[in-house]
């Protein structure tokens, strides 16, 4: 059901239907949470992508401030995972390292966002020396991104918006 849900959430966001797609994103993330509460080892991977996913519908809404702390849990989940299996997880604290970089410079914390983007491209350009077929097409798109965010740093550290 959990998974059905988030998958129902990005499907209607895809549609553009961003204030449908959010009641599933969190019944998702509430479903996730307790069998990560109860499974720990299997859920927990599944909770960081609900999560993830909740910040992203929540900033579609233009809620910024309300998307930081799901996405802000996700890294924090998905950092620990890394820690204990990096060869398996590596890829999704990488994207949520990104994705965290966008929920900050959305809310004008560019230095900040810049950082996580310098992090979360740096996995990638690993990944992608190891596994470039695979890996090429995010660490291209988070270069991009790394090159966006650190512009609008400098317009921000020049007095820019």
């Amino acid at each position: 059901l959990a998974a059905s849900l988030h998958n129902l959430g990005i499907r209607l966001s895809q549609l553009g239907r961003h204030a449908e797609a959010l009641p599933p994103a969190e019944e998702a993330v509430t479903i996730r949470r307790e069998l990560a509460a109860t499974y720990p080892a299997r859920y927990r991977r599944d909770l960081a992508a609900s999560l993830i996913n909740l910040g992203i519908r929540l900033s579609e809404l233009g809620r910024h401030t309300e998307a930081l702390p799901p996405t802000e849990e996700a890294v924090t989940i998905q950092r620990e995972l890394a820690a204990t299996y990096p060869d398996r997880y590596r890829p999704d604290l990488a994207a949520s390292l990104i994705n965290l970089g966008i929920r900050l410079s959305e809310l004008g914390r560019h230095t900040e966002a810049v950082a996580l983007a310098k992090e979360g491209v740096a996995m990638y350009k690993t990944l992608n020396g190891q596994d470039p077929e695979r890996f090429q097409e995010p660490y291209a798109a988070s270069r991009e991104l790394l090159r966006l965010l650190t512009e609008m740093d400098h317009q921000q550290g020049a007095g820019g918006t």
